[in-house]
């Protein structure tokens, strides 16, 4: 691991822990990696899982029993955070009266260190780089902000790693600093990239992130800080342009108000700025190629306290992630596999695809095959844009998840043959897979469609019964009120025929021929009550 120079700091007079030294009760002390301001990082060991541990010893000043407790609280929030462009916390304890945090070793550079060995050397980063390195800062934000902002972003806990992927670090170790300490814990350099409400002693918000956002933006085009005075990016870089100023600016803004509302604003603002940039060259801004925007989560799981020891029934606890370092020799895990469309729960081992694939092929041994001797030797081009490079595993763990189609190419760096994802062998079968599980995708929504057109045709049938049912009873509410009113007009007829057939009355004048009298019924005569005769 390459680290950066030491350089002088309040903490340099810091204790160390020995190698062989367990913190926490699992990490395993090896070395000491470096010191600066807040005190010493250390490489450790997991023993629990193997692997390489960063573990930061914080100077006893900057934490007192109260502000270990905002410490606690902080990192406690930051471990539940998962995603490829967060350095993962582990936990926090105490180890010889200070304060530590373990989490993610990065092998890499820290921006800070890249921006001044490209100052050195002459040259301005690229427009490109440095829109990509904003862009996957901007996606770490985004995936923090639902829970915690950073507080306290700057080059120096932006990292680049040997792998090209960007890692957001010391997340909950900012805030924890400011609540304790304010910003005067910082150099004069990361102070310069603290919002001016957090430096006036306000706590950070998502907001104050924006401003970090734009400082490190500044930083990568111009080479200076912004506390050596503001120059437009477009007149100390040569393809920025007036626009990007706008985009600069407006993320540097004193009223936290009048910043973008969200990193995914900053990233969607610079991005068109960027399209007719000349093509970066990644070797020079990074001295190797940088990871471009395809985001893939990964799932963490660890302990957080360290000083609070784990139940002894409980099961051990385990780091895991989705996606192996680059360049790592991988196998065939339990996990992976079941992610795997057509396979078996954990531990039954494999079984054939699917009917269009070939019977009996076992995605595990393809797996193993495409990772021996695994590298970061994949690009995939997409959207007329080069992503990777990725290691094998890492291009069919975007090919299962929809994010490499078929259609799309793929050029292997050392072979240098370059063909659509399809035509590669060894890739095939989980192409296949991927199809499968789009069309039955496509065919369960075609299912829910249906279900959503029967229940509304279902609806509209109702409605229509139930008008119907409602006509239905008005006809004959109608019609008995119309049959009572017109048997009135009948019995009356009837009578007076009745009393003229009688005798009982006499007609006088030409008043015409008198209609038969309507024939009577039974019923009718019921209706009479008992009549004065009988047809």
């Amino acid at each position: 691991m390459t680290q950066p120079a030491a350089s002088p700091s309040p903490s340099s007079s810091v204790g160390t822990l020995a190698p062989g030294t367990v913190v926490g009760g699992r990490f395993l002390v090896e070395a000491e990696a470096r010191r600066d301001r807040l005190g010493v990082v250390l490489r450790a060991k997991d023993q629990k899982t193997g692997k390489p541990i960063a573990v930061r010893l914080a100077a006893p000043s900057l934490f007192d029993a109260e502000a270990i407790k905002v410490l606690r609280a902080e990192c406690r929030t930051a471990a539940s955070l998962s995603h490829r462009n967060l350095a993962t916390t582990y936990g926090v304890g105490t180890a010889g009266g200070s304060a530590f945090v373990a989490s993610e070793w990065i092998d890499g550079h820290p921006l800070s260190e890249i921006i001044a060995k490209r100052q050195k050397a002459g040259g301005h980063m690229s427009l490109r780089g440095a829109y990509n390195v904003i862009a996957h800062v901007c996606r770490a934000l985004t995936a923090a902000q639902p829970k915690m902002c950073h507080g306290a972003l700057r080059p120096s806990v932006v990292w680049v790693t040997d792998g090209g992927r960007v890692k957001v670090s010391d997340l909950g170790i900012g805030r924890a600093l400011l609540a304790a300490r304010g910003a005067a814990v910082f150099s004069s350099e990361d102070q310069a990239c603290l919002a001016p409400e957090v430096k006036a002693g306000a706590a950070p918000t998502a907001s104050a992130d924006i401003f970090g956002v734009g400082a490190i933006l500044y930083v990568l085009l111009t080479g200076k800080s912004t506390a050596d005075g503001f120059v437009p990016p477009s007149q100390a870089h040569p393809h920025a342009t007036e626009a990007i100023d706008r985009v600069l600016l407006t993320c540097l803004a004193a009223d936290p108000a009048a910043r973008f509302a969200s990193p995914d604003e900053v990233r969607a603002a610079l991005q068109p700025l960027v399209q007719d940039a000349p093509a970066a060259d990644a070797s020079e801004d990074f001295g190797f190629d940088i990871d471009v925007d395809m985001d893939v989560d990964v799932d963490v799981d660890m302990d957080v306290d360290m000083d609070e020891p784990a139940p002894a029934s409980a099961k051990p606890v385990q780091a895991r992630t989705s996606m192996p370092e680059i360049g790592a020799r991988v196998s065939m895990h339990e996990d992976f596999r079941a992610s795997l469309p057509g396979q078996p729960p954990p531990g039954l081992g494999a079984q054939p695809l699917g009917s269009k694939s070939a019977p009996g092929v076992d995605l595990g041994s393809m797996l193993a095959k495409i990772t021996e001797n695994d590298a970061p030797r994949w690009m995939v081009v997409k959207d007329g844009l080069d992503h990777g490079p990725f290691a094998g595993r890492e291009l069919v763990e975007h090919i299962v998840k929809g994010e490499v189609l078929e259609e799309h190419d793929l050029f292997n760096m050392e072979s240098g043959e370059r063909k659509p994802v399809k035509q590669w062998p060894e890739f095939k079968e989980f192409v296949e897979q991927q199809r499968l599980r789009a069309e039955q995708k496509r065919r369960q929504d075609g299912l829910a469609d249906a279900e959503r057109t029967e229940k509304r045709s279902g609806f509209t049938k109702l409605l229509i019964g139930g008008a119907l049912l409602a006509s239905v009873v008005l006809a004959v509410v109608i019609f008995l009120v119309t049959r009572e009113s017109g048997g009135e007009v009948a019995v009356a007829e009837a009578d007076m025929g009745d009393l003229f057939a009688h005798g009982q009355i006499e007609i006088e004048g030409t008043a015409g021929i008198l209609p038969d009298p309507p024939a009577r019924t039974g019923g009718m005569r019921r209706g009479m009550g008992g009549g004065s005769g009988r047809i």
